[in-house]
């Protein structure tokens, strides 16, 4: 059965199906989980219900105007009510967005959690290392390593080197248009990632390798990553064979494993 290191988790959607199935065909052996608390899901349901307010409060100064014809005997007594649609049309989107990351972290989160039991699996980490934060998507730590996995959720063909700032994401619009659009090279970012982790842990006295993993969930994506010394994984297990089967360079024994834990779980309460 799951084990959950903060006590309260709430786990709902895609990951609390797969644990309410896995523990009901009696399925054990799972990762252990630690939960943080900024995640994308939440982002997204704040942005959306912020965009949905608007919309309704747009709605009604148009029911007003027009059903109650409301006088507006200057242009500018409208300017609220076009600001108040423009974030509306801005929040709705970025949640929509925040919701589909989401969706990926998940995915990379239920794959995860199929490592062995004595595996610990961190969401939701924010590394700070010379007055710079940054957020993990997924942090794994066991046996074989500590690793840090960039989570993507993006669909498409995606092409890009490794030493690039962005990569180009080819997409195919609903009415069939073919477009482009830049996205953060996710190499580039799992290393930052990587780097501020190794670090921080050294000024705590330990001294680890960590590595770096880029993990696109989306089953329609294509990815040509060039001159690239992050894998970079996909869907369907990938994450897991890579993590028990690669040629890691220190093993961590149940006392480093530990301590390295402790550091984490107490990074996720501030």
């Amino acid at each position: 059965m799951l084990r959950y290191l903060e006590s309260g988790v709430n786990v709902s959607g895609d990951l609390g199906r797969e644990i309410q199935s896995r523990e009901h065909k009696g399925v054990k052996g799972m990762a252990q989980f630690h939960k943080g608390r900024n995640n994308l899901s939440g982002k997204a349901n704040r942005s959306l219900f912020a965009g949905i307010v608007l919309l309704m409060l747009v709605c009604m100064s148009f029911y007003l105007i027009f059903v109650h014809k409301l006088q507006v005997n200057q242009w500018y007594y409208l300017a609220p009510l076009i600001i108040a649609i423009v974030l509306s049309s801005y929040y709705i989107r970025r949640g929509v967005i925040f919701r589909f990351g989401a969706k990926g972290e998940t995915i990379g989160l239920v794959e995860a959690l199929h490592l062995p039991e004595d595996y610990h699996v961190f969401t939701n980490v924010s590394i700070s290392y010379q007055n710079y934060s940054q957020e993990t998507d997924l942090i794994i730590v066991g046996m074989k390593g500590v690793y840090v996995v960039e989570v993507k959720n993006h669909n498409g063909y995606i092409v890009g080197d490794a030493q690039d700032a962005e990569w180009t994401q080819h997409k195919v619009g609903r009415g069939g248009g073919k477009y482009s659009k830049k996205m953060v090279n996710p190499v580039k970012q799992v290393k930052g990632q990587v780097y501020k982790l190794s670090k921080f842990l050294k000024e705590q006295g330990i001294n680890v390798w960590v590595e770096g993993i880029v993990l696109f969930t989306n089953e329609t994506v294509h990815v040509k990553a060039h001159n690239s010394s992050v894998p970079v994984l996909f869907h369907d297990n990938q994450l897991n064979h890579y993590i028990l089967t690669c040629k890691n360079r220190q093993y961590l024994n149940k006392t480093l494993i530990h301590k390295v834990v402790e550091i984490l779980s107490s990074l996720q309460k501030r």
